[in-house]
């Protein structure tokens, strides 16, 4: 069930947006589709075909192994993560 908000920073978003997600089923690569998925063409501008996308801690900038859960990454209640452009 996607009852666990994470608060997602978008690479060219002009605000922060919360991310409903299943923290044990839903990987890192999943939100970054997901988010861009929601978010590119309609608050950031198109982005370049084949643009790849990092997940970052928002608080120490460290990239989060797109492979793993948002459980098994340590990822807890409202936390913030930067999408940028890889």
């Amino acid at each position: 069930m996607d009852s666990f908000p994470l608060v997602i920073n978008f690479q060219g978003d002009y605000g922060m947006k919360v991310m409903m997600v299943d923290p044990d089923t839903t990987t890192i690569g999943e939100v970054a589709r997901i988010a861009h998925d929601e978010l590119v063409g309609v608050v950031v501008k198109p982005l370049p075909p084949g643009t790849r996308l990092v997940v970052r801690r928002h608080t120490d900038g460290q990239p989060l192994d797109d492979g793993k859960t948002v459980a098994a990454a340590g990822l807890v209640f409202l936390e913030a993560v930067d999408i940028v452009h890889g």
